[in-house]
């Protein structure tokens, strides 16, 4: 029938997408969205569609994904330190926001075309999902004589048209900027990361960073009658000592224990780091009581107040429990180990020690991500739902009903769910990979819709407003990366590499970040990428509704 040829059209079109997605153009890759959204364009100029519905049920799963990998760290990032960067975001936004508006008034852009304009000029689904919600849900009315499909076809095209310039546009700033504005990026990350003593990716490159244990006897008169916490090892070494046989007695050590001189200890740590123990510590020894006991892994997701929103350096914990962090990864970004990271709710943190220890010190730092498969989809369905009613709700002001619409209150119930997991990790589980899939496969089958919904009227509106939308969309994609920068560099007083960073995760732009890391040669702007990006999305989403009401 009709539906079964509809889907396959729409699985036609992803996997389609997905190989043009790997096409560059110079250094810069489209990526998958770019190809999907393409692909989707030309099938619809040739009159394919797909079932609303199988557009909705995307628009659903990614809005909603993406509140909940934001709720975690939401409310404790906005309160802190985070709140530079939910203001940087917040300031891109709104330059995005206004000259969106004045280049609406200025052409006479209808509502659906400058919603998608931003959308584009940005690269933000959440923006685009929130415009085409606001009119379907009847929060705002379609321009005058439009229908609601015209006016959601219209918000299609202009995101469309502006799509390309706002990917690759930031992608050339990216690589531009630094030099223009005097910067050698890749000297100011080298220095921030000796500053802040985090590992350089080339030694790190060549080695191995799965836990080993080695022995040692102490016969260094510099080391003997200091504590552990004087020597620094996991500071400097990224290694931990676990035992100390003494006299042909076990102990296991703190932080205050005092080493002496013939003591036998077994360390913990990186195999290459170890290697570099016996001119500090003394000759390495065979002692199997001292070698018996496991070294393992695992992951604990940040969310006691004893860890959160401390930096690494003062989690005294760690030495005391004789672990250390071998990863950080953040809203899905990997993010450079340094004594300075801040550690924030949410976070997933892997740590190496021995399995009893690591046992007791999980209960000060959170809890252990599982190695289970399982998603708690009741309670995924039940936030799914609440986001649903959320939208509904809505307020008269005059002839005018303004509320959240069904983007807004999706996002505000994922943010609301991640957080309460974040505190009560009994329920509402959804592994990583398990959100990661929801999101991808959800912004793909709206993607998808979109460009096969902008695909019929493409090419009158190229013919009609093509050169000033897209004009219009490189202003607004310069006007929101200058206020960015500008407000990031000489408000903020943002390092460099943290500021480009910090200015790809406010345009929403994940290629943009690759960019920077690859210019560097080192993860570090991506602590300012994982600060700026949630809120991001959230502006943007707010920017969505808003420009519908014009």
């Amino acid at each position: 029938g009709l539906i079964a040829v509809q889907i396959y059209f729409l699985i036609l079109v992803i996997g389609l997408g997905y190989l043009l997605g790997n096409v560059s153009i110079g250094s810069a890759r489209l990526g998958p969205m770019a190809g999907v959204l393409l692909a989707g364009l030309v099938f619809g100029h040739y009159g394919f569609a797909i079932p609303e519905r199988v557009k909705e049920i995307g628009f659903i799963l990614f809005i909603y994904s993406v509140g909940l990998q934001a709720g975690p760290r939401f409310f404790s990032v906005f309160f802190k330190d985070g709140f530079k960067y939910a203001a940087m975001a917040g300031v891109t936004a709104a330059a995005a926001i206004s000259v969106t508006i004045g280049c609406t008034y200025l052409i006479d852009f209808s509502p659906g075309l400058s919603a998608g304009l931003m959308a584009g000029s940005m690269t933000s689904s959440p923006l685009l999902a929130a415009a085409q919600d606001a009119v379907q849900s009847g929060l705002a009315q379609p321009h005058s004589g439009q229908s609601v499909a015209q006016a959601m076809g219209e918000v299609s095209v202009g995101y469309a048209i502006t799509y390309l310039f706002g990917l690759l546009g930031v992608l050339t700033a990216m690589r531009l900027l630094p030099k223009v504005m005097g910067f050698d990026l890749r000297a100011e990350a080298a220095k921030l990361a000796k500053e802040r003593r985090m590992t350089d990716d080339d030694e790190e490159a060549g080695r191995d960073n799965r836990p080993m244990i080695r022995a040692f006897e102490v016969d260094d008169q510099t080391i003997v009658g200091r504590r552990l916490d004087e020597l620094g090892m996991s500071r400097d070494l990224g290694c931990v000592i676990q035992h100390i046989k003494r006299e042909g007695k076990l102990i296991t050590p703190d932080s205050d224990t005092e080493l002496s001189m013939g003591d036998r200890v077994s360390v913990v740590g990186p195999g290459e780091r170890l290697e570099n123990l016996e001119g500090k510590i003394g000759p390495g020894v065979f002692d199997t009581e001292l070698l018996s006991p496991p070294v393992d892994s695992i992951v604990v997701i940040v969310t006691h107040p004893d860890a959160v929103g401390k930096p690494i350096g003062e989690l005294h914990t760690l030495a005391r429990y004789g672990c250390y962090i071998t990863r950080i990864v953040r809203s899905q970004i990997e993010l450079p180990i340094s004594m300075d990271v801040v550690l924030e709710k949410g976070d997933a943190v892997r740590i190496s020690g021995l399995r009893e220890r690591l046992n007791a010190l999980v209960k000060r730092m959170g809890y252990e991500e599982r190695r289970v498969i399982q998603t708690d989809l009741l309670t995924f369905a039940l936030g799914i739902v609440l986001g649903l009613l959320l939208g509904k709700i809505t307020l008269k002001a005059g002839a005018v009903a303004l509320g959240m619409g069904a983007a807004g209150g999706l996002l505000l119930s994922g943010i609301f769910i991640g957080f309460l997991r974040s505190i009560h990790p009994t329920f509402g589980r959804v592994p990583p990979a398990a959100r990661w899939v929801f999101m991808e496969l959800g912004m793909v089958l709206f993607i998808a819709g979109v460009g096969l919904e902008a695909g019929g009227g493409i090419i009158e509106a190229l013919k009609a407003v093509g050169l000033p939308l897209f004009l219009s969309g490189a202003a607004v994609t310069t006007a929101a990366m200058a206020a960015g920068l500008f407000f990031g560099r000489y408000v903020l007083k943002l390092h460099p590499a943290l500021l480009f960073g910090a200015l790809a995760g406010s345009m929403t732009s994940t290629p943009a970040l690759s960019v920077v890391t690859q210019s560097v040669d080192h993860p570090i702007p991506a602590l300012g990428y994982a600060g700026a990006y949630p809120f991001a999305n959230l502006f943007m989403a707010m920017g969505g509704t808003l420009l519908m009401y014009l």
